[in-house]
This record gives C-alpha cells, sequence and structure tokens, in this order.
C-alpha cells in the first residue's frame, strides 16, 4: 500500500466534497429563483393593501422578484474613487514571497533542500458600508434594505502601491494593492427577495426564514443563466475529483 497515492486520494476526495457543496448550493439558489414570483411595484403595493385591510398591517409576506430603477436620495460617497453608490467594499492587501524549504530524497537515497518562494496575500483592512435605497417602477417605488444582500459589484478602483514593509530573511513584500467594488446609486437592478411590512413599513429585505436575496444588474435570464453554468462546473469538476480520486486509491492497494 502506497502512503503517498493514498494521502492524494484523500486530498482529491476532499475537493470532491467541496465542489459537490457548491453544486448543491447553486442547485438551492436556482430553486429559490424559479419559487420567487415575478412581480412589479404597482401589483406589491396593491397586494399589500388588500392584505392589510383585510388580516391587518404586518401581514403581508411573499418571496418576490423584479426589475426596477435604483434610487437613492442620499447615496454613499466611496473613500477612493468618490463615487456615489448604495454599497461599497474597500479592500487593503499586502502582496508578499514567502520563502518555503522542502527536503526531497532522490532514487539513491540523497537529500536535498529545495528553496522556493511562493507568492502570497496578506488582507490588512477591509472597510464596507451599505444604504438603503428604493427601487423605482414610473411614479412608484419600494424601499429596499440591502443588509445580507448577495450583491453584484464592480470594480471602480484598484493600485498597487510600493511596499512599506522590510524585507526579512524570509519574506519578500511587493506592494500594497488598494481595491475598491461598488454598486452605483443608478441604473436598473433585478432584485430577488422578500416583501414584508413586519416592520410597519412595506420593503424589500432578506428572507427571514432564510433563503435567496440578491441585488444585481442585468436581468433573470442572465441570472439563471450564470447560475446554471456554475452548477455544470462544480458537477463536472466533483466527477473528476471523485474519479481521480478512486483511480489512486485503487493504485495504492
Amino acid at each position: 500500500m502506497d502512503p503517498s497515492l493514498l494521502l492524494i486520494a484523500a486530498l482529491l476526495g476532499s475537493g470532491a466534497v467541496g465542489t459537490g457543496l457548491a453544486r448543491r448550493h447553486q442547485a438551492r439558489k436556482l430553486s429559490h429563483l424559479l419559487d420567487a414570483r415575478s412581480s412589479s411595484v404597482a401589483e406589491l403595493l396593491d397586494l399589500q393593501a388588500t392584505v392589510a385591510e383585510q388580516m391587518g398591517e404586518g401581514s403581508f409576506q411573499e418571496r418576490v422578484k423584479l426589475s426596477a430603477e435604483i434610487v437613492c436620495a442620499e447615496p454613499l460617497t466611496a473613500p477612493w474613487s468618490g463615487e456615489p453608490c448604495v454599497a461599497f467594499i474597500d479592500t487593503t492587501t499586502c502582496l508578499m514571497e514567502v520563502r518555503t524549504q522542502t527536503t526531497e530524497t532522490d532514487s539513491d537515497g540523497k537529500s536535498r533542500t529545495v528553496v522556493n518562494w511562493v507568492e502570497q496575500e496578506e488582507e490588512l483592512n477591509k472597510l464596507e458600508r451599505r444604504q438603503g435605497f428604493e427601487l423605482r417602477q414610473g411614479s412608484q417605488s419600494l424601499p429596499l434594505e440591502p443588509d445580507g444582500a448577495e450583491l453584484e459589484l464592480e470594480t471602480v478602483f484598484a493600485e498597487v502601491e510600493p511596499a512599506t514593509r522590510r524585507d526579512t530573511a524570509n519574506t519578500r513584500h511587493l506592494g500594497i494593492r488598494r481595491k475598491e467594488e461598488i454598486l452605483r446609486a443608478r441604473g436598473m437592478a433585478f432584485v430577488v427577495g422578500e416583501c414584508s411590512d413586519a416592520s410597519g413599513t412595506l420593503l424589500l429585505q432578506a428572507p427571514q426564514t432564510g433563503g435567496l436575496f440578491v441585488v444585481r444588474r442585468g436581468n433573470e435570464e442572465t441570472f439563471s443563466r450564470a447560475i446554471r453554468r456554475w452548477r455544470r462546473i462544480w458537477m463536472m469538476s466533483t466527477w473528476v475529483l471523485a474519479g481521480i480520486a478512486l483511480i489512486l486509491l485503487l493504485a495504492s492497494l
């Protein structure tokens, strides 16, 4: 029995489990997307008024999906780019090379030390902010609370500055990368979430019992296509990793 082959097979098997879970996540995501009801701002306002009249305020709750225009009276200002937005993430990362040392033994039993420099990244700081906004269709609008949402952000600032740290015997500093991603405070957005008046105001928010809450550009078709593509990628990866792991396991016996 070859221990090295067993170890590699185990690692590949673990990778197959991870990709399998990723595929399952995409499948559940697609299920939530398909289960959400296509709606409009006007329809949701009318439905909430009807439910409130019949059952009382705070009784309306429904999983929905819709496309509308982002409107924000008091947008955030992204610190590095200065862009008006409803969400931003600023990340500062240290880029470096780290010295690794391994010992290799050849077929004659002779050992030698191999030194390599491996690129690594260390996150130094991360600042994230989100601002509530409205989705508007025509003259009607609906508030959206973005906490907990999966946001589709775009990179508007990326720069690598010279390193400020001194090199050591085991570390070479390559520089400091600053990156900023935002969701602009304008343009069309496709939203999947829960519409509820439980807070006293009708708004779109994260589902109270778990589920999909997404704010992104594009439409349902492009979102669905992206989910299906990733589901196929993770499924194929699972099959490949599991197949290689099985072959190595049989070879080690």
